[in-house]
C-alpha cells in the first residue's frame, strides 16, 4: 500500500459520484440484507464443520480482501489506492471497528446469549451514530431522523425480543452486557469511519485494504483458538460465498450508499440484517416467528420509510 499525495483523477481511485437518497437507500438496503444470509449459513458451519466464530471471522475478512481488490483493479485497472496518511489512518479505523465488532460481538454471546447480544448491539449502533454525530461532528438530527430512529429500534426490540430472565453468574451476565455495548460502539465508529472513506478512495479500494487490516488484527486470536475449518469443499464453499457477497460486495454497496443516506440513516438501514436473518430461519429452518414478531418488523420498515421517503435534502 503506498502512501502518497492524493491523486485528482478520481477514475484511478475508483470513487464514484455520490448516489442520490433514492439510490443510497437501495444501496444500503440492499447491502443489509446481504448481511442477513450470513446468520444461515454461520449456522451450518459452527454445526457441520464445527467452525469456531474467531476462525469464521478471521477468514470471512481475509477471504473478502482478494474479491474486493480484484473488482477495485477491474473498475480502476491498479490493485491498491495511493493514499495520504490520513486516507491509511481513516481506512485502518474502518479494519479494526469492523474487527472489534466481530470480536465483542462473539464475547458477548458467549455470556448473555443471543437475544440480549443481538438487541443490544444491533440497536445500540444507529444510537451511538447519532449521538457521536452531534456531540463529536456538531450535526443536527432533525425530528423526522429521530422519529425514525425510535420506531425503528422499538421494532427491532419487538422482533427480537426481551429476555425473560437472567441466567447464569451476575457478574458474567454484566461483562456480557458491557462487552454486547462496547459491539455497538465499535459498530457505530464503523459506520462513521466507513462514511469518511469515501473521502480516501473507492469503496471497492477501502474495503479490500480496510479488511485486510482489520483480518490481521484478528490472525492472533484466531491463530490462538486454532483455525478449526472443516476441509470438506462444502464448508469452503461457504466461506467463499460469506467473503464474496455478504462481505466483499455488501460492504461495496453500503460505503457507496452511505454517501446518499448519512451515517445515521445507513444504521437505521442496517437494522433490516435482523429482520432478513428472521425470515431466512423462519424459511429454512423452519423456526417460528410470534406476532410480536410482525408486528416488530412491521415498525422496522415503517421507521426505514420515514427517512427512505423524506425530502431529498440528505439527512445525518
Amino acid at each position: 500500500m503506498a502512501i502518497a499525495k492524493p491523486q485528482r483523477n478520481a477514475r484511478s481511485q475508483g470513487q464514484v459520484a455520490a448516489p442520490s437518497p433514492g439510490a443510497g437507500w437501495a444501496a444500503v438496503l440492499l447491502a443489509a440484507s446481504l448481511w442477513g444470509t450470513t446468520g444461515i449459513v454461520f449456522h451450518a458451519l459452527g454445526g457441520s464443520g464445527g467452525s469456531n466464530a474467531a476462525s469464521i471471522g478471521f477468514l470471512r475478512l481475509a477471504l473478502s480482501v482478494p474479491f474486493l481488490l480484484a473488482m477495485a483493479r477491474a473498475r480502476t485497472g491498479v490493485w491498491l489506492a495511493a493514499l495520504t496518511a490520513r486516507g491509511v489512518a481513516t481506512l485502518s479505523a474502518v479494519g479494526l471497528a469492523m474487527a472489534a465488532y466481530q470480536l465483542t460481538y462473539v464475547l458477548a454471546l458467549e455470556r448473555v446469549g443471543v437475544a440480549i447480544a443481538v438487541l443490544i448491539s444491533i440497536c445500540g449502533a444507529p444510537i451511538f451514530v447519532a449521538l457521536i454525530s452531534v456531540v463529536w461532528l456538531g450535526d443536527h438530527l432533525r425530528a423526522r431522523t429521530v422519529a425514525a430512529l425510535t420506531t425503528a429500534i422499538a421494532g427491532t426490540v419487538l422482533m427480537v425480543g426481551l429476555p425473560s430472565m437472567v441466567s447464569g453468574h451476575v457478574h458474567r451476565f454484566e461483562i456480557g452486557v458491557a462487552l454486547a455495548v462496547a459491539c455497538a460502539l465499535c459498530q457505530a465508529l464503523y459506520v462513521l469511519a466507513a462514511q469518511a472513506s469515501s473521502k480516501v478512495c473507492g469503496p471497492m479500494h477501502a474495503g479490500g485494504i480496510a479488511f485486510g487490516i482489520g483480518a490481521l488484527a484478528l490472525l492472533p486470536i484466531a491463530w490462538g483458538e486454532g483455525l478449526h475449518i472443516s476441509p470438506s469443499p462444502g464448508t469452503w464453499a461457504m466461506l467463499v460465498y460469506v467473503a464474496a457477497v455478504p462481505t466483499a460486495i455488501a460492504q461495496t454497496l453500503f460505503l457507496i450508499g452511505l454517501q446518499g443516506t448519512g451515517a445515521v440513516g445507513g444504521a437505521i438501514a442496517s437494522l433490516l440484517e435482523p429482520l432478513v436473518a428472521t425470515l431466512l430461519a423462519v424459511v429454512l429452518l423452519h423456526e417460528r416467528m410470534h406476532w410480536m414478531g410482525g408486528v416488530g418488523a412491521a415498525l422496522l420498515l415503517s421507521g426505514i420509510g420515514i427517512l427512505q421517503w423524506s425530502p431529498g435534502r440528505r439527512v445525518v
